[in-house]
């Protein structure tokens, strides 16, 4: 039992799996979100998404990661890279942001 459970009792259990199973079953009726694009260099992956604001606007966000094995050789990724990843990195973003201008660029052309 959770410190929240132990202060509103079962409610709170029962509203949380609610809400859970909902968002689950709303995600589920979606599918899982896939990336517009990806760009890699060794093991630094710039991850392009597309988004749509409430509003109907389209907007970009470019998430920055490095791949690596841990000592289990387990995949993990982190945010933190090593000083020869920061060139890689640098391209990365810059192809990102590209490629983020190119898809505003064709969809003010439409």
């Amino acid at each position: 039992m959770n410190g929240l459970s132990k202060v509103y009792g079962n409610e709170l259990g029962a509203a949380t799996a609610a809400v859970d199973m909902a968002a689950m079953s709303e995600v589920a009726a979606i599918g899982p979100k896939m990336p517009d694009k990806k760009f890699k260099a060794g093991g630094v992956t710039a991850t392009v998404w597309k988004g749509v604001s409430p509003k109907g606007a389209t907007y970009f966000n470019v998430q920055l990661g490095r791949s690596y094995k841990d000592k289990d050789n387990n995949w993990k990724t982190t945010s933190s890279f090593r000083e020869s990843d920061v060139p890689k990195a640098v391209v990365l973003l810059q192809k990102a942001y590209e490629y983020v201008i190119s898809q505003q660029t064709n969809s003010a052309l439409n």
